[in-house]
């Protein structure tokens, strides 16, 4: 017969096991919080991508207009936009990627929409009575961004219509076309579909601060930004913002030499 008593882990042993358990989740968890970011950025680095693909199309099928805009204001010669001054179904995600998926006929009245409503209660009764997610792509959210408002992460830089630049232009504020930037990240709670210049840089600055999403992945890599020549890169926002206005911006952020 077998004397030995069998026995199970103590109370201390336990305690030492699941300690030591703990600290290496401690370790563990960062690397994979990291790891996700990073998988993250590259999925909306793509998506940027397919942005400028589309944008490639829209151009050749519209004599080398980069996007889509509304038409001039006669108060600032400037461009309309197509964004929430317009019914989603009528904003430029619909008339760049054509969404196959969109929702027809309308769930909404479109004659009855307000633009550029200001009152936060309002624009979210808004955002419920006009959704923009059957008009809008996928492709246009980020997987760092949830819940963007008008479900689309990407904005715009609506300075290149306001200097008329197109596909084959080649006035870039002293830049070239892999330096100026075409789309942007937008922050979550931003309804805007451009980011929109001010008579002057002070206000152009305020709008790139309201707008952009300036460090989605992360606080050494910033955020992703399309490029004119259709590449896509990860730069911090003092990097970004000649790339976004070189017309009235330098590399140190001044303004420029009139």
């Amino acid at each position: 017969m077998d004397t030995k008593e069998r026995r199970g882990f103590s109370i201390v042993e336990l305690i030492v096991v699941m300690g030591i358990i703990g600290v290496l989740i401690s370790l563990i968890m960062p690397t994979l919080a990291k790891a996700r970011q990073q998988a993250n950025s590259v999925v909306c680095q793509s998506n940027l991508r397919v942005l400028g693909q589309m944008l490639k199309i829209y151009e050749n099928d519209n004599r080398g207009y980069l996007y889509p805009v509304g038409l001039t204001n006669p108060l600032t010669g400037r461009p309309s936009t197509l964004g929430t001054n317009v019914p989603p179904h009528e904003r430029w995600p619909m008339k760049v990627f054509k969404v196959s998926t969109a929702i027809w006929p309308l769930p909404y009245d479109a004659n009855a929409y307000v633009p550029n409503v200001i009152d936060p209660a309002q624009q979210a009764q808004q955002m419920r009575d006009y959704p923009a997610a059957p008009y809008t792509p996928p492709v246009l959210v980020c997987p760092s961004d949830l819940e963007p408002y008008e479900a689309h992460s990407y904005v715009l830089n609506s300075h290149l219509a306001d200097e008329n630049i197109k596909a084959g232009s080649h006035n870039f504020g002293g830049l070239t076309s892999v330096e100026v930037i075409v789309a942007v990240e937008k922050v979550t709670t931003e309804r805007d579909y451009y980011m929109e210049a001010g008579p002057q840089w002070a206000q152009q600055n305020s709008e790139f601060n309201r707008v952009v999403e300036k460090f989605r992945h992360g606080p050494r890599r910033g955020s992703n930004y399309l490029y004119h020549d259709g590449h896509v890169g990860t730069l911090l926002p003092r990097e970004a913002l000649t790339g976004i206005d070189p017309w009235d911006l330098r590399l140190d952020g001044t303004t420029q030499p009139s």
